[in-house]
């Protein structure tokens, strides 16, 4: 080992040994990049978090602590090793990966999530499922996007009371006087035909507190959307655009030649990905998205399986493009924008792209500016 990076790892092991240790509570999901975990997610107390090599997660106790871990990882959050086990550079080359910030108590984070407070407790007609109302305080009701349900009537299902709320030329109105907000209400939602969409179930929960708490408290009554509008901003500032790439068969997956192949991949924030195979013979061919008008935006938090149907052409280990069978390599790219008309190969999907389209794709990604691009790459090895 190198004095270099021991010194970095001495330097890594002292700084875990002043952290406080972790305390039992319940935290949410912030960002993440591994799958199955989306923003605005409880992680209850004791409950074992999963995140697989290549990916990451941030996630915020109500008492204002982050944990950030980095895979692979499995294990309780509350049940993280203290800093007297901690005790020697193997365990940390060779062991689980993290880093605890403590944000004095949720203080340093008021600020940023008072930005998404508002819109946390606006409820929207336009989503069913459980939405959250601030107890004692005043509610909004936001406009939906769905034409079809402006105006929007809710009705009282265990009462048969009903409200027709109009917009008109505001986005948000006051909550209906004729319906008082109670914990546990469902409401049926209708358009103007009357005819019943969907129900709202309503939770009503303490407003007041540190915006970490708030988090905390929204996700624990089932407001998992609402929650994420709260966490948005701190997301924003902790958390830089990322993208996980790996295979049915994890990071470092062996096939035979000829069997079928599925990627898996995920980013932590709403993104344009764009994805490479590069064959045997060096050849980098398209695969993603899978045509010129096939959309290139990803939802973050959403695990997108490929093939499947954004992508129908299968893929299969082994040579794509002549030549001797050999391992092949995929490459993804997640921008915070759409690039796709500045790439070469985007109308010729599952096309090998000439030695010019290819020099040129690499030159316009170095000189792409003011643009979050971030690129995960997996191996297929092929017996």
């Amino acid at each position: 080992m190198s004095k270099t990076l021991g010194a970095a790892l001495a330097v890594a092991v002292a700084t875990l040994a002043i952290m406080p240790p972790a305390a039992a509570a319940e935290a949410v999901v912030v960002a993440s990049t591994a799958p199955g975990y989306a923003q605005g997610q409880l992680v209850a107390d004791g409950t074992s978090v999963t995140v697989p090599d290549g990916a990451n997660a941030l996630f915020l106790f109500a008492n204002g602590r982050m944990v950030r871990i980095k895979g692979p990882f499995e294990g309780a959050l509350d049940k993280m090793p203290e800093s007297s086990s901690w005790n020697g550079v193997g365990t940390l080359v060779g062991g689980e990966r993290f880093f605890q910030t403590d944000l004095g108590a949720a203080r340093a984070l008021n600020s940023p999530m008072q930005k998404g407070a508002e819109q946390a407790f606006a409820v929207d007609p336009g989503v069913a499922g459980t939405q959250c109302v601030k107890a004692g305080g005043t509610v909004t009701v936001q406009k939906p996007h769905d034409p079809a349900l402006v105006p929007a009537t809710l009705r009282d299902t265990a009462r048969g009371t009903s409200a027709t709320i109009r917009w008109d030329k505001a986005n948000a109105v006051p909550w209906p006087k004729e319906l008082p907000m109670k914990d546990g209400e469902e409401l049926s939602v209708a358009g103007p035909d009357g005819k019943p969409r969907h129900t709202l179930r309503l939770r009503v929960v303490e407003g007041d507190g540190e915006g970490a708490a708030l988090a905390v408290r929204l996700a624990s009554a089932g407001c998992a959307a609402q929650a994420a509008a709260l966490l948005t901003p701190v997301r924003d500032s902790m958390a830089p655009l990322n993208l996980y790439l790996s295979t049915d068969r994890g990071l470092y997956p062996t096939y035979r030649s000829g069997e079928p192949v599925k990627l898996v991949l995920q980013t932590n924030r709403d993104a344009h990905v764009y994805c490479y195979l590069r064959n045997t013979r060096g050849q980098l061919t398209p695969i993603f998205p899978s045509g010129p008008s096939a959309p290139s935006l990803v939802e973050g938090h959403q695990t997108l399986s490929l093939p499947g149907d954004r992508m129908p052409m299968p893929l299969r280990a082994g040579d794509s493009g002549g030549g001797k069978p050999g391992d092949q390599e995929v490459r993804c790219f997640a921008a915070g924008r759409d690039i796709g008309n500045d790439l070469p190969g985007r109308r010729d999907a599952f096309r090998p792209l000439s030695d010019d389209a290819a020099v040129k794709l690499e030159q316009t990604l170095n000189s792409l500016k003011q643009t979050d691009l971030v690129m995960a790459q997996v191996i297929l090895r092929v017996e």
